[in-house]
């Protein structure tokens, strides 16, 4: 099962690249065993629609947080626009839920 990393990427070289294993599905036997042809094409089938449906959960998923960071963002810039620089840091959200870090430092106005 593949899912994709990267849609922005094309042609069929770009595309094996943006693909990542996300799981591998193996069926051993102790013997030597015969496996018909509809059955392997239904598994098959199946490991499919499950990769797909993977896919689309990841996408939703980094849609979600780029929603998130995008709002984020957008209330930190309303906040600047009404001259109060110091809420970035203040208010929730502030610039560290904007990006990962433990601490941030605010020079305005020449004054820390």
């Amino acid at each position: 099962i593949t899912i994709n990393e990267d849609d922005d990427e094309t042609g069929s070289d770009q595309q094996q690249k943006g693909r990542k294993l996300w799981g591998l599905v193996v069926c051993h036997h102790t013997s030597p065993r015969f496996v018909p042809f509809p059955l392997r094409y239904a598994c098959e089938f199946l490991l499919q629609v499950f990769g797909i449906q993977l896919n689309k959960e990841v996408e939703l998923a980094a849609q979600a947080k780029e929603k998130n960071i995008l709002r984020t963002q957008t209330l930190l810039c309303d906040m600047l626009l009404r001259d109060a620089p110091i809420g970035i840091f203040t208010q929730s959200p502030n610039v560290m839920d904007l990006v990962n870090c433990d601490g941030a430092a605010l020079c305005y106005r020449n004054q820390f």
